[in-house]
């Protein structure tokens, strides 16, 4: 996956149901170019960096996520490459449960609505 999709996907991850009117407000890049840069249009690195922003603006708000960053920084530099492999392996096993249980809970909330 390239750097364009990535960074369209991760804010696709924070706004999902966005339009795309909205999608430009917050972003200041023009509609039409919205449409065309989700329908797979190169990227202009200022229309890149607008989308960057805003995930960060967006990340920003959540006091923990500096925390963790800060966390990550000490033990990045303290830790030997096995603690670090360790730490790398729970992290992933954490996120690979909770995106199994959001699919369960949304396969489950699907039939309850179905029903």
């Amino acid at each position: 996956m390239n750097l364009q999709k990535k960074t369209i996907t991760r804010y696709r991850q924070f706004f999902p149901g966005e339009t795309l009117r909205e999608t430009s407000s917050r972003t200041g890049i023009q509609i039409t170019r919205i449409f065309r840069l989700f329908g797979g249009k190169t990227m202009k690195v200022t229309e890149m960096e607008a989308f960057e922003k805003v995930v960060s603006d967006r990340i920003a708000e959540s006091p923990n996520f500096s925390r963790l960053n800060e966390v990550l920084e000490e033990a990045s530099a303290l830790l030997t490459n096995e603690e670090l492999g360790n730490l790398t392996a729970y992290v992933k096993r954490k996120l690979v449960a909770k995106s199994y249980s959001r699919m369960y809970i949304r396969q489950t909330f699907n039939d309850a609505i179905i029903a």
